[in-house]
């Protein structure tokens, strides 16, 4: 009897340890680099661009994706974004604003029925008006890190 309570309180330990790793662990599904998104002083167009890959598999080089939009409001402030595209991948992108700021979510379909998509929010202190020279030359720009992990979302 003994005995099986040392093997039970064994696997108890080892399980909670195992817990622990996998709620520690990040699941990143896309590494994203040279993100860059501003507006276009004296304009309203607000322009995103990044390169983009898959993590966990043999992309290395990853996929430039770019998309531009009217922005919102003077100066105009980033938009959000449906279906921005990666070419020549099938990799697609949306910026969904939200009181606090933006999120990015890219995904890219890996079968018929399925899809692996990854999220990173871009916290409104990263987005900053740029004083310009002039009065209406003022713009919004991202002022954050230029590259970031995305985190898998269902």
């Amino acid at each position: 009897m003994k005995l099986s309570s040392l093997l039970f309180q064994a696997i108890a330990a080892s399980a909670a340890a195992i817990d622990t790793s996998v709620i520690d662990k990040r699941d990143v599904v896309f590494n994203v680099r040279d993100f860059s998104a501003s507006c276009v002083p004296h304009s309203a167009l607000c322009f995103y661009s990044f390169n983009v890959v898959h993590t966990g598999t043999m992309d290395v080089l990853g996929y430039e994706c770019t998309a531009s939009a009217v922005g919102v409001g003077v100066p105009a402030s980033l938009p959000e974004i449906q279906n921005g595209t990666c070419p020549p991948s099938s990799r697609t992108f949306d910026v969904v604003r939200s009181e606090d700021g933006i999120t990015l979510i890219v995904s890219v379909q890996v079968s018929r029925l399925s899809f692996t998509r990854g999220s990173y929010f871009i916290h409104n202190e990263q987005i900053q008006l740029i004083k310009g020279v002039t009065p209406t030359g003022d713009y919004t720009a991202y002022v954050g890190p230029k590259d970031f992990d995305l985190e898998r979302i269902w």
